[in-house]
């Protein structure tokens, strides 16, 4: 088979494979640019991550995984970071205390071993949230539709 004949068979392919039908909502759509801004408060305090405190990895070691979920310090309810800390600073015993984490929505006792930094601060291990804040830009919109695109960029929030 010459060049030509396989280029022509390379082109019948791609015509054979490409999509036939273009859908479109409108006729047209608005080019955005625009800043736009997101918040989302969670009900739970989610683990996104671990951090090695003193060189060991107290967090994961005390079988956190990340996608748990934090529902209660010593069997009191948090909602929220600061409703953690201030049960945490209040309730930790041998420098550990009990957290209640729903995994796959079903409920996990484990014991959260903290350590003490040289500030009198205790540390977990764990990067959690409870919100999510992020930037983006608007790139378009159909206005009858109202069917839009945005490109995200996240903005960390970190409290351990």
């Amino acid at each position: 088979m010459n060049f030509r004949k396989k280029l022509l068979f390379l082109f019948f392919l791609l015509a054979l494979y490409s999509p036939i039908s273009i859908f479109a909502y409108s006729d047209k759509v608005i080019l955005g640019g625009d800043n736009i801004g997101i918040t989302v408060n969670t009900k739970e305090i989610l683990v996104v991550g671990f951090y090695k405190v003193d060189g060991k990895n107290i967090g994961f070691d005390s079988g956190v995984k990340i996608g748990d979920k934090i529902t209660h310090i010593n069997d009191i309810k948090v909602n929220n970071i600061s409703e953690m800390l201030s049960i945490m600073n209040k309730e930790i015993s041998n420098d550990s205390v009990k957290i209640t984490v729903l995994r796959q929505e079903k409920p996990l006792n484990l014991d959260l071993k903290l350590i003490e930094d040289k500030n009198g601060v205790y540390k977990t291990g764990l990067y959690i949230k409870d919100q999510i804040t992020g930037i983006g830009t608007l790139t378009y919109i159909d206005p009858n539709s109202k069917i839009y695109g945005a490109l995200g960029h996240g903005l960390e929030i970190v409290r351990s």
